[in-house]
C-alpha cells in the first residue's frame, strides 16, 4: 500500500466515522463511493445528463438504506440543469412528488438554490434534487434519495395542507444580486411571499427577470405596467380553482433597494387554516 493510497483509506474512514451517529432505533453506518453510486443503486435512477459525479453516500441501520446523497458538478444555468433533468426523470417512470406540507416556493435567496421532489408510482423511496449556481463555477447538483420519508408520510400528511400552497413557483433573483426573504405565507385560498433585493435596477428589469420565471411555470401574463417607481404584472394560474396572481417590484424606499412582493388568490377564497414561513435572508 503506498503512501498516498494509505492517506486516502485513512481520510475515507475517518468521514464515514464522522458521519455515524447514534439513533434510538440503532446506530447509523455511513459508506462513502468516491466518484460513483453504491453498486446496489446504480440502476436506481438515470444520472443527470452532461453532469460530472464526484461521489456518493449512503447511510444504513441494521443493514437498511435510509438515505443516499450524491454529488454533481453539472452545467452552468441552474435551471436549465432541472429542467433538463426533471424531463429526463420523467421520461423513466418518475413523476414529480407533491408530499411534503407548507409552501415552498415565493422569494427564494439564490444561495438556497432550486429544489424538486420525485417519485416512481407509490413505491420506494423519494428522490429529491436540488441545483445552486455559483459564478463562474459549475452548478452544484445534489440528489438523495430518501427511504425514512416515506416511512413518516402518513403521520405528515395527517395535519393536512391548505389548498393553494403548491402553486406558488420559487423566484430567484439575477445572478450576483443578493436578496432578503422576508417570508410569506397563507391559506384558506390566498398566499402572499416578499423580499428584498439589494440593486438599482429599473423596477420594470426585475419585472421582466421575474415574469420569465412565471412563464416557465405555465403562468399566464393578462397585464402589467411600469415606470420608474413601479412595475406590476397580473397573471392566471395553471389548473383549476380560477387562482389569480400579482407581481409587484416598488422602487420607492432608496435608490438601492427594490421591494418584491408576489401573492396568488383562489377565485373565491375559504376561510380555512393557513401557514405562515419564517423568515429567511441572504447577502
Amino acid at each position: 500500500m503506498t503512501g498516498d493510497t494509505g492517506a486516502a483509506e485513512m481520510l475515507r474512514e475517518l468521514a464515514q466515522r464522522l458521519l455515524t451517529h447514534p439513533h434510538p432505533e440503532g446506530p447509523t453506518s455511513v459508506e462513502l463511493f468516491l466518484g460513483r453510486l453504491p453498486d446496489s443503486l446504480a440502476l436506481e435512477f438515470p444520472l443527470p445528463p452532461d453532469a460530472r459525479l464526484l461521489g456518493s453516500a449512503l447511510h444504513s441501520q441494521r443493514g437498511r438504506p435510509t438515505q443516499m446523497q450524491a454529488v454533481f458538478d453539472a452545467g452552468p444555468d441552474p435551471q436549465e440543469v432541472v429542467a433538463a433533468y426533471e424531463r429526463q426523470l420523467v421520461n423513466s417512470g418518475w413523476n414529480p412528488f407533491e408530499g411534503f406540507g407548507g409552501m415552498s416556493g415565493g422569494f427564494v435567496p439564490a444561495e438556497i438554490g432550486l429544489g424538486r421532489s420525485f417519485r416512481r408510482g407509490d413505491h420506494g423511496p423519494v428522490l429529491m434534487l436540488t441545483v445552486s449556481g455559483h459564478e463562474l463555477k459549475p452548478t452544484d447538483l445534489r440528489l438523495r434519495l430518501d427511504w425514512e420519508i416515506i416511512r413518516h408520510l402518513p403521520e405528515m400528511r395527517r395535519h393536512g395542507r391548505p389548498e393553494g400552497a403548491e402553486r406558488m413557483p420559487a423566484l430567484h433573483p439575477p445572478a450576483g444580486l443578493p436578496m432578503r426573504g422576508g417570508g410569506g405565507g397563507g391559506g384558506g385560498g390566498t398566499w402572499q411571499s416578499q423580499a428584498s433585493i439589494e440593486t438599482d435596477l429599473p423596477a420594470a428589469d426585475l419585472q421582466s427577470h421575474f415574469d420569465q420565471q412565471l412563464q416557465q411555470a405555465a403562468w399566464k401574463r393578462i397585464a402589467g405596467s411600469a415606470d420608474d417607481v413601479v412595475a406590476w404584472s397580473s397573471w392566471q394560474l395553471p389548473g383549476e380553482g380560477g387562482w389569480r396572481g400579482i407581481l409587484i417590484v416598488l422602487a420607492a424606499f432608496g435608490r438601492n433597494g427594490r421591494a418584491l412582493y408576489l401573492r396568488i388568490e383562489a377565485s373565491d377564497p375559504d376561510n380555512g387554516g393557513g401557514w405562515q414561513v419564517a423568515t429567511t435572508s441572504s447577502g
